[in-house]
């Protein structure tokens, strides 16, 4: 099945001059010409990116998005409109960030850190900036002393909160900090204690 939001490994069923569709046709989907490799034939898998166009088309790209659905990213606002705001993730669609998805009113050209969601009804790819909101609550799967990826999020009276995995909110203490930290900054990090 068509995985939106995330990388795809589809097979090129047919050529066309704007392009090659991959995948069966009950679920093809389009990869523009600009991204097809050169000496691509039907037969050939390739491994893409499927989002949807601005009519909500899947679509596939050889590009690499910054993130994928499920995943955090820090990454910068390149413009806002009544709808909500625009961020570049490394495609030519940019990321939207709705309004009711927004932690603070985003502006042009501020930093943040997102979350990439897909809506399962419209099954369109969105951003949040509302982290806790889409964060796990129970840390299944987390065990002390193991190495994890962190992303910081915030800062507090206490410390740092840092996204764990892609899936958690993590605390990590002031005096438990031996380096200078910025929002946005990816580092390993260890399971001290689980709450």
């Amino acid at each position: 099945m068509l995985q939106i939001g995330r990388y795809n490994t589809l097979v090129v069923q047919r050529e066309v001059d704007f392009g090659v569709y991959l995948n069966p046709k009950e679920e093809e989907v389009l990869l523009p010409k600009k991204y097809v490799p050169p000496h691509t034939r039907p037969g050939d898998a390739l491994r893409v990116f499927v989002y949807t166009d601005s009519e909500d088309r899947p679509v596939a790209t050889t590009l690499r998005p910054t993130a994928v659905v499920g995943e955090v990213a820090y990454l910068e606002v390149k413009d806002t409109t009544p709808i909500g705001a625009f961020l570049d993730w490394g495609l030519e669609k940019d990321l939207l960030v709705p309004k009711g998805e927004q932690q603070t009113r985003l502006r042009a050209g501020q930093r943040c850190v997102v979350k990439v969601l897909l809506d399962p009804r419209a099954r369109r790819v969105f951003g949040s900036t509302r982290i806790a909101r889409h964060c796990r609550t129970v840390a299944d799967g987390l065990k002390i002393d193991q190495q994890v990826r962190i992303l910081v999020y915030r800062f507090t009276k206490v410390g740092t909160v840092a996204v764990v995995e892609d899936a958690y909110l993590g605390m990590l203490y002031r005096n438990e900090t031996y380096e200078l930290l910025k929002i946005g900054d990816r580092r390993p990090g260890y399971v001290r204690r689980i709450r």
